[in-house]
């Protein structure tokens, strides 16, 4: 998280690259009775674990990365009061963002002050139809995989279901049943260790891998082909979120979907 300012008050956000839209906490909103300009109608939001209408409020006042915005956002349920943002693709796609999580520091870089044709080393690539950067991992030398990468998600590894059930994992693992907050609901889910991880050059033991409960399948959006394009759509099967991401320092091209990592 990093700190912000909406509307006048001190705050925190959370950069998402698994979102595609800016969106402020309903319950930030209400705790500071703040009465923000609101778009007639609502709009349909799709999460992981459904969907539902939300409210949209326009120009909000907001200062982040020492600049004066005025940014529009979908309404939210995500955290306590204390967080008020989630910052999506509509901001992310303007920068290099590089987090260091063992630091816990976030740096911002200019498109063209580094090279990540280059310096890239995760198989990963743009799903344009959807503003995500999707990155290919190995599960457990058994099958392979494009997952969206996803800063926001507190998860090691969200999975369909079907892909464990095949592999026998929720049969060889121990599993534990919990529950899961999206944007939008709270789901029923299991998980277990996965004994391997394949995460560009790296490989990490007993991952933490989830998945829905029996009879329920995850939405990651369609998968499509990009339109006057002949990079063909890839199915995707889950999302890799901070659980995994916390070894690392990522550095990740959202707009142009490259990516580095690399282990301090």
């Amino acid at each position: 998280m990093m700190q912000v300012q909406v509307a006048g008050i001190d705050t925190y956000a959370i950069m998402d690259s698994g979102a595609s839209i800016n969106l402020i906490n309903q319950s930030f909103v209400d705790h500071h009775q703040l009465e923000l300009q609101k778009l007639r109608g609502k709009i349909m939001i799709q999460g992981v674990h459904g969907k539902s209408e939300r409210d949209v409020f326009r120009d909000v006042p907001t200062e982040m990365f020492g600049q004066s915005l005025a940014l529009d956002y979908v309404a939210g349920d995500f955290a306590g009061s204390d967080v008020a943002l989630i910052i999506g693709a509509p901001v992310m796609d303007k920068y290099v963002f590089q987090f260091d999580y063992p630091n816990s520091r976030l740096r911002l870089i200019d498109h063209d002050s580094i090279d990540m044709i280059n310096v890239k080393n995760l198989p990963m690539r743009s799903r344009r139809d959807y503003d995500q950067p999707i990155v290919q991992i190995n599960l457990n030398n058994e099958v392979e995989a494009w997952l969206i990468l996803d800063t926001g998600a507190s998860t090691g590894i969200y999975l369909q279901r079907e892909i464990a059930e095949k592999h026998g994992w929720l049969e060889n693992y121990p599993t534990t049943k919990h529950l899961s907050k999206g944007v939008n609901q709270i789901a029923e889910v299991e998980s277990f260790p996965l004994p391997l991880l394949g995460f560009g050059p790296f490989d990490l033991a007993d991952v933490r891998v989830t998945v829905p409960k029996e009879g329920v399948r995850a939405d990651f959006g369609k998968n499509r082909s990009e339109l006057n394009s002949r990079v063909r759509g890839v199915k995707i099967d889950g999302l890799l979120g901070y659980d995994v991401l916390k070894h690392f320092v990522l550095t990740i091209d959202y707009k142009n979907g490259r990516g580095h990592i690399h282990a301090p």
